[in-house]
């Protein structure tokens, strides 16, 4: 008889784990614009166009929260009706996640040390490739290919985790050598999601999760 003792909680809870840090820093701006930003230089594009950036926050969260629950196979097997209905809820915070995040990185006035033309570069490749995994997850499901639709959304899913794996490749470099340049920095980010692909492709070759 399947009970909650079955579902596995490692692999979400790992995940939420990595997205705690953005989701804290994400509600903290969140409350910050709520409250009235200061005008300096490091909050002037957000205080002038807050949409987006909450826009991108909100989704983020959804698709980082309810996209590890997606992780656990005793969940899904326990309640398949709650697997379709939140994955549905984590497509489509994927898909505002990687427009608002294009938008963000296009369209607001980033300052050079926190981007530059290599970050940039692979921020606006990343969002693209989000919404291009999340068609072919899509396209994957609508023909009952369950096993690929699972491999597009756990790519999708790396993609989109960009920012916890990103704290875990910058803090050891700004604890050990100091603020990083803005090069370093732009390899550092990027780095990071390579790091996520990496293990998204040997999560797909291991037939997990």
């Amino acid at each position: 008889m399947t009970n909650t003792n079955r579902i596995d909680w490692k692999m979400p809870l790992a995940l939420l784990a990595i997205s705690a840090i953005p989701l804290a820093a994400g509600i903290a701006r969140l409350a910050g614009l709520a409250s009235g930003l200061d005008g300096s230089a490091d909050n002037a594009r957000f205080v002038a166009a807050p949409s987006p950036v909450i826009l991108h926050i909100l989704s983020a969260s959804l698709f980082s929260i309810l996209g590890a629950l997606q992780f656990s196979s005793g969940l899904r097997q326990l309640s398949p009706t709650w697997h379709r209905v939140s994955g549905r809820i984590v497509l489509a915070s994927g898909i505002l996640v990687a427009l608002s995040g294009l938008w963000l990185t296009v369209m607001y006035p980033i300052p050079p040390e926190l981007q530059g033309g290599l970050l940039y570069g692979v921020r606006v490749f990343v969002g693209v490739a989000m919404l291009l995994s999340i068609y072919c997850a899509v396209a994957a499901v609508a023909r009952r290919d369950i096993a690929t639709h699972r491999a597009w959304m756990i790519r999708a899913f790396a993609l989109g985790q960009g920012a916890g794996m990103q704290v875990v490749v910058l803090l050891p470099w700004m604890l050990l050598i100091g603020k990083p340049s803005m090069l370093h920095r732009d390899m550092l980010m990027s780095l990071a999601w390579l790091i996520n692909l990496l293990v998204a492709e040997m999560a797909i070759q291991m037939g997990s999760p």
